[in-house]
């Protein structure tokens, strides 16, 4: 028998490759398109560090390791945003951008600058800088920016933006009576924290609703290149932007994320704000949301308590399935309830049914179990800074 142990060695080096493609595939498009760019622009082959330096961030993609990945090449990048303070306020522009976007100091708004060390960042130091100190209790959503109507499992009669207020509307609905036992049971505004970030659209639309409804503590980490989604004014051309700029509406504290990096430092900072064994909603959400949010939450970084809710399927009847047909994750929420093998609310019925004191909020929440959970969680972490039931 004839052997060929070059081809059969080839054949096992392709499989290694092959795997190493289906890791690369987990990457966002706007970030592919960044490292792109970023080689094309710095490709020079003289320079033998650079050149070593991109090898060694391909193995560690291959590998898995996104982040360990852009760590490799992060001295050779020069920043691509900037800040300055003008007579306006402090101004905000990005590489390829037209206008810059403008951030008025008003109403409590303060810029913490850059999170281009997202890694040496606590949980205490980000809410202390916004606020003075960290809330007893802080917590988080992640999700959709909007809601298309190919996503929905055999087709959708509504247009992208009715069913996008939906999925908004159903956020909004979902926070309040949480809220609302919160505060009946004594605890105060200034005692709750929510992170979210500076688009106006999807998740973070709703979560700047509850935030501002119930006079929350609000917080906004967003990577660069989302910032320009934020609510705000077209204003026209003036001496200083013969451009124009955008007048952002967004009174409070922020964290921005920049280059090549910015939304895995995004999720890295989100993940501090949440906090460890605090409430994360996952509101279905696709690739990004889970690659870069609920995964990292299930998998540890902060320790975030991951909640999933699928509350389009759960309070409207329309069903986005976990993945498309090429495996792409396209509702996060689905995915992680069809993924982990347990029920996710049942550790938390025990303690919400017998420990959680009774007012009129608590037999609505009784009625859903992901709103239970979060209420569950919410009150067991002020309960234990003395903030509400027998306080301190």
């Amino acid at each position: 028998m004839k052997t060929e142990p070059v081809l059969f060695n080839k054949l096992i080096t392709r499989t290694t490759q092959t795997n190493g493609i289906k890791n690369m595939k987990n990457i966002g498009l706007d970030q592919k398109d960044s490292i792109i760019e970023l080689i094309s622009r710095n490709n020079n082959i003289s320079n033998p560090e650079f050149a070593k330096a991109i090898d060694d961030m391909f193995i560690e993609m291959a590998n898995g390791n996104f982040a360990e990945g852009i760590s490799k090449i992060k001295k050779f990048m020069p920043n691509q945003a900037a800040l300055k303070e003008t007579k306006l306020g402090l101004a905000l522009m990005a590489e390829g951008w037209s206008k810059p976007v403008i951030f008025p100091n008003v109403n409590g708004f303060k810029m913490l600058e850059w999170a281009d060390k997202p890694s040496v960042l606590t949980t205490e130091e980000l809410w202390s800088a916004a606020y003075g100190k960290k809330p007893a209790l802080t917590m988080g959503a992640v999700g959709n920016s909007n809601i298309k109507p190919e996503q929905v499992s055999g087709g959708c009669s509504l247009s992208k933006k009715e069913l996008s207020e939906l999925y908004e509307k159903g956020i909004v609905d979902f926070y309040q009576p949480i809220i609302a036992y919160l505060k009946d049971c004594g605890a105060s505004s200034a005692d709750i924290g929510f992170a979210f970030a500076h688009s106006d659209s999807g998740v973070d639309k709703a979560v700047r609703k509850v935030v501002e409804q119930n006079k929350l503590k609000g917080f906004a980490v967003t990577p660069t290149q989302y910032t320009k989604y934020v609510r705000g004014k077209e204003m026209p051309p003036c001496d200083e932007f013969p451009n124009g700029f955008i007048l952002a509406d967004f009174p409070f504290p922020s964290v921005l994320t920049r280059n090549i990096s910015q939304i895995e430092d995004y999720a890295t900072v989100y993940s501090k704000m949440v906090g460890k064994d605090m409430p994360l909603g996952i509101f279905g959400g696709g690739e990004h949301a889970f690659v870069r949010d609920s995964k990292e939450a299930l998998i540890g970084k902060d320790g975030s308590v991951a909640i999933p809710v699928d509350i389009m399927k759960d309070k409207f009847g329309i069903v986005i399935p976990a993945t498309d047909k090429d495996g792409n994750v396209t509702n996060a929420a689905r995915d992680i309830l069809e993924r982990v093998n347990a029920f996710p609310y049942e550790q938390y019925k025990y303690a919400f049914k017998n420990y959680l004191p009774y007012n009129k909020h608590k037999s609505d929440l009784s009625q859903y179990e992901p709103q239970a959970s979060i209420a569950t969680i919410a009150y067991t972490k002020l309960a234990q800074a003395g903030k509400i039931g027998d306080k301190k």
